[in-house]
C-alpha cells in the first residue's frame, strides 16, 4: 500500500512539474526611446505595452502560456538601438515591438534584420524600410502619405501659399522623408517653400533667428517636424516675436508634451495622422478608461498603438503555438483587425493600411477635425 502511494506521488509530481513546464512564459522584446529630452514616445508606447501583456495574462495568456515583456532602453540614440536589439535578440524573445522613432530602426535594421527577428514597430513611419519582403512590420502609415495629405490641405483649403520647413536632424530618417514628402505635393499645387531650416534638437537650438527670417519673407505657414517639445518650443518663439502663421506639425509632435509645454502657442497647429482623437469605438473607450486606471493618465497615440503592438503579436503567435517560427507569415495574414484605433491591416510588404485623420489642439486638447482620403505622394 505504501508503494503504491509513492507510485501515486510520483505521477502527481511527475505532472506537475510537466504543467510547470509547458507553462513556461512566451518573452516579447520591447524597445524605444525611454529617457531623454524626447523619451514621451517611448514611455507612452512602452506603458501600452504593459497594459496589454496584463489584459492578456489576466485571462490565461496565450495557449495557458504568459507573455514575459523585456524592455530595452534605446536612449534615443543609434548606438543605443543596436544594443537594444541584439540585447532582446540574445535574450532569445519571439519578436520585438519598436523602434518608436524612424532613425533608431534605420540604424538598427541592417545589424538585425538577417537574425530572422519579427520586428513590429509602433510609430517607425519612414518609407527607407517600405515595400521591403523582410522581417520589419509597423502599425504606423508610412510617413509620405499623411505628409501628401497635409500639404494638400494647407494649399487648396487654408490658402497657404508660403511655407518654412523646421526639421529636426537627429531623427533625419523620419524628419527628412516627412518633408520631402509635404514639400514636393505643396510645390506641385503652386506653393512656395521659403525656406528648409535644419537643426539638432539636442543642440537646444534658438529659432528665433530662423522665425525672424521666415516672418520677414512673408510665409503664411510653417511646418514642423520634430518632437513635442522642440515644436512647443518653436511655437513659444514665434508668439514671442508675434510671428501668426498657421503651425502645420507631424505626427510625432502629437503627444501630451506638445500642450503641456506649448501651452496657447500651439492652439490650432495642425497635422495628418491615422487615429483619431475624437474615436469612440468599443475597442477605443475599453482601452483608454483601462490605461486611465492603470497609469492614472489619458493615453497618446503612441500608448494606444503600443498597445496594439502587443494585441496583434499575440494573435498570431496563438496562430503559431507561441513560437517565432512562422510568425512573420502569420501577422502577414493580418486583414481588417479591430484595433483601438481602427481597423488594422498589413500588406504583403508587413507596411500597414489604415484611414487618415486630420487633426488640431483646441481649448487645450486634441480634437479630430476630419477623416482625410490619401494624396499621392
Amino acid at each position: 500500500m505504501k508503494t503504491k502511494k509513492i507510485g501515486w506521488l510520483l505521477i502527481i509530481g511527475i505532472f506537475i512539474l510537466t504543467s510547470c513546464s509547458n507553462n513556461t512564459p512566451i518573452k516579447i522584446g520591447f524597445t524605444g526611446g525611454l529617457t531623454g529630452r524626447n523619451a514621451a514616445l517611448g514611455v507612452d508606447g512602452r506603458d501600452g505595452a504593459i497594459l496589454a501583456v496584463e489584459e492578456i495574462n489576466s485571462t490565461g495568456g496565450i495557449q495557458g502560456h504568459p507573455i514575459e515583456l523585456l524592455i530595452e532602453d534605446d536612449l534615443g540614440t543609434n548606438e543605443g538601438a543596436i544594443a537594444a536589439d541584439l540585447a532582446l535578440i540574445e535574450a532569445d524573445v519571439t519578436a520585438v515591438i519598436g523602434h518608436m522613432t524612424s532613425d533608431a530602426s534605420v540604424a538598427s535594421w541592417p545589424q538585425v534584420k538577417d537574425s530572422g527577428m519579427v520586428f513590429l514597430s509602433p510609430t517607425v513611419s519612414t518609407p527607407l524600410l517600405a515595400g521591403l519582403d523582410d522581417n520589419f512590420f509597423r502599425l504606423i502609415v508610412v510617413n509620405t502619405y499623411p505628409a501628401a495629405s497635409l500639404a494638400q490641405y494647407a494649399h487648396e483649403e487654408l490658402g497657404l501659399r508660403k511655407i518654412a520647413v523646421f526639421y529636426d536632424e537627429d531623427n533625419l530618417a523620419f524628419t527628412g522623408t516627412h518633408r520631402d514628402g509635404f514639400i514636393t505635393p505643396f510645390r506641385g499645387y503652386g506653393g512656395e517653400i521659403i525656406a528648409s531650416y535644419q537643426f539638432s534638437s539636442s543642440q537646444s537650438p534658438d529659432f528665433t533667428p530662423m522665425l525672424e527670417e521666415a516672418q520677414a519673407a512673408e510665409a503664411d505657414g510653417i511646418f514642423v517636424i520634430a518632437s513635442a517639445v522642440d515644436t512647443a518650443f518653436l511655437a513659444q518663439q514665434a508668439r514671442l516675436i508675434n510671428f501668426n502663421a498657421q503651425i502645420l506639425a507631424s505626427n510625432w509632435s502629437f503627444t501630451d508634451d506638445l500642450i503641456q509645454n506649448g501651452g496657447q502657442a500651439v492652439e490650432n497647429i495642425l497635422t495628418v495622422v491615422s487615429h483619431d482623437e475624437n474615436n469612440r469605438s468599443p475597442e477605443y473607450l475599453n482601452f483608454q478608461e483601462s490605461f486611465i486606471t492603470r497609469f492614472g493618465r489619458t493615453p497618446t497615440f503612441a500608448a494606444g498603438y503600443g498597445y496594439e503592438a502587443v494585441i496583434i503579436l499575440a494573435e498570431a503567435l496563438e496562430k503559431t503555438n507561441g513560437s517565432k517560427e512562422g510568425l512573420a507569415a502569420a501577422l502577414l495574414k493580418t486583414k481588417n483587425f479591430p484595433g483601438v484605433h481602427g481597423t488594422i491591416s498589413f500588406d504583403a510588404y508587413g507596411d500597414v493600411e489604415r484611414t487618415l485623420y486630420l487633426i488640431t489642439v483646441q481649448d487645450g486638447e486634441m480634437k479630430t477635425i476630419q477623416s482625410m482620403n490619401i494624396q499621392d505622394q
